[in-house]
């Protein structure tokens, strides 16, 4: 894959103004700039925002109506059922919503489609089995919005439908009772991108505040919701939405709540993740928690994860956990055997190439697809498209790159799907088999018409050049005022020119260890997996890092990690 590194070129006076208004270094200001926080009052909340800086519930379109029908269900003591996704973001949202009516003392109940049977969002078989049970309402956990012909078999089954969801709302509405969706052009919600668990934790907050108004709370103890957020947080963070806004502050509190291990199911989770820091962030959830719970959805079934998440006994929560564990092995052994026979797929027909990727394969497994199309996304930066044949049905699952709009790229190859959705970076769809090889030609056709040579290459942003001397302790506590990181907004990106390699070890015998001196200051660089440039070290000119601390034997220390070698 070809990579350019473009050192960004923030305008000054904007960097300026908000040093000055902020009492902040011109080195905080420019990370800010560089990650499109530019103006004051945002800036402001990036930095200093709390809870108490979220905005109105009440802002999202039908979030009254919402509150309004499920105070009726409260009342009248009709049972409330929760219908989620099966990734993380529903899984958290599903086991939130169950843990916050179970507080209110409301019967509640739960359904996620089963993956590899049902496929994504609602389906009016299950609706149908819910409303056999005495279901009444159904609140959706990030799914649904565009889900227009269940939602109308929902209201003829007689089940109010509440849709909570984050994804791209499409050109008809669902007739549901409530659509919460602060995509919705008719919506005044603030904050356009919150996750699935975020819209989920809103409408709680408004629940919670229109039954404090009510009196409810008088003879029962009202639920805590910052006890909630190390899920909102978890939910968020694997969503890869972007960590600006209210996300920021959601995450930020809620990695708080996740380090403290108060909810059972996480502690077990940790557990077997054998995560060994006391403070959590972004890195462990995104790379270690978060592949665990989706490996349940992913292979068998995601109630595994709601169970995890929702019980109070602990041997019960470890039982669960080891469960989600083994899937994820599975899952990964799953993913390299996969990753392995696209690559040779791409190797023997010469499509290196090409401009996109469309393949296929009846070996491989559909929960497993999007993972490695997105390797191969990173491998060859080419929209890609893996496809798992199954009883003469293609299950498609898609990634995108910088330039292109992935959703739009395959509307215009709708005629050979039964079904597809999705949103810019990712996308998924239904194909028979026979049409797999018409979509491939006409894929290439529309990602050539709508991408130049240049878009093939991955832009890699780097904040500023600083000198080695500039590395330093202060330097460290401004890029922490920036986290947590993640989509958006990631982890700073330097590069400096003017030093020495002093030495050169390879450690782990995958890994590149550096000792640089500069200018009266001397550091230690990691690159992980790049032990194949040692023998080149001594011809380096420059490297590009992010600076961290590194903490051994109880010692703290500054580590730059590195993320590329320039010759």
């Amino acid at each position: 894959m070809k990579k350019e590194w473009v050192i960004l070129k923030p305008d000054p006076k904007r960097i300026s103004f908000l040093s000055q208004s902020l009492a902040i270094s011109p080195f905080l200001a420019t990370l800010l700039v560089n990650r499109g926080i530019d103006e004051l009052h945002e800036a402001h909340k990036f930095l200093f925002g709390e809870l108490k800086d979220l905005p109105s519930p009440f802002l999202m379109k039908d979030m009254k109506k919402a509150v309004d029908r499920i105070i009726r269900a409260i009342e009248a003591q009709e049972s409330i059922t929760i219908y989620g996704d099966y990734d993380v973001d529903g899984v958290t949202a599903t086991a939130n919503f169950i843990q916050f009516f179970k507080e209110l003392g409301v019967t509640v109940g739960f359904h996620i489609p089963y993956r590899l049977r049902e496929g994504y969002g609602l389906h009016t078989e299950a609706l149908r089995k819910i409303q056999k049970k005495g279901g009444k309402v159904v609140i959706t956990a990030d799914c649904g919005i565009s889900n227009v012909k269940e939602a109308l078999a929902a209201s003829e089954l007689g089940i109010d439908l509440i849709i909570t969801d984050h994804h791209i709302v499409p050109p008809e509405l669902p007739e549901a009772h409530a659509v919460l969706n602060p995509l919705r052009k008719d919506s005044d919600f603030p904050d356009l991108y919150l996750a699935g668990v975020g819209v989920a934790f809103n409408l709680m907050i408004a629940l919670r505040q229109s039954l404090r108004e009510r009196g409810y709370f008088e003879t029962r103890k009202e639920p805590n919701l910052r006890h909630y957020l190390d899920l909102v947080a978890l939910g968020t963070i694997a969503d890869m939405v972007p960590l600006k806004g209210s996300n920021h502050i959601l995450v930020k509190e809620g990695l708080k709540i996740l380090s403290s291990q108060r909810r059972v199911g996480m502690k077990a989770l940790i557990e077997v993740s054998n995560i060994q820091k006391e403070t959590i962030g972004t890195y462990e959830v995104a790379f270690q928690l978060a592949p665990r719970l989706n490996a349940g959805g992913r292979l068998s079934t995601a109630e595994i994860g709601v169970q995890l998440l929702t019980t109070q006994d602990s041997l019960t929560a470890l039982e669960l956990a080891q469960k989600l564990d083994s899937k994820n092995s599975q899952r990964r052994f799953l993913q390299e055997e996969t990753l392995g026979q696209a690559l040779q797929m791409i190797e023997k027909d010469q499509l290196e190439n090409a401009k996109s990727f469309v393949l296929s394969s009846p070996l491989w497994h559909p929960g497993i697809i999007g993972i490695v199309a997105s390797k191969l996304v990173e491998k060859y930066y080419r929209p890609t498209c893996l496809i798992a044949e199954q009883e003469g049905v293609g299950k498609g699952s898609c990634r995108s790159i910088e330039g292109l709009h992935l959703l739009e790229a395959l509307r215009e190859c709708s005629s050979y799907f039964s079904n597809f959705g999705g949103h810019k970076a990712a996308a998924g769809f239904s194909i028979s088999l026979k049409n797999i090889s018409l979509f491939r030609d006409h894929f290439e056709k529309v990602v050539s018409q709508k991408l130049t040579d240049s878009d093939f290459i991955s832009k890699m942003k780097v904040d500023m050049e600083l000198p080695l001397k500039d590395i330093h302790e202060e330097l460290l506590k401004d890029i922490e005022k920036c986290a947590p990181f993640g989509m958006s907004c990631p982890e700073p990106l330097l590069i400096s020119r003017d030093f020495k390699v002093q030495r050169a070890q390879v450690v782990g015998q995958k890994h590149l260890k550096l000792y640089l001196e500069g200018e009266d200051r001397y550091h230690e660089a990691i690159g992980f997996h790049m032990s194949d440039l040692f023998q080149d070290a001594s011809k380096m000119k420059g490297i590009v890092y992010s600076p961290s601390w590194n903490e051994w034997q109880g010692q703290q220390s500054i580590q730059l990690k590195l993320k590329t070698i320039l010759f």
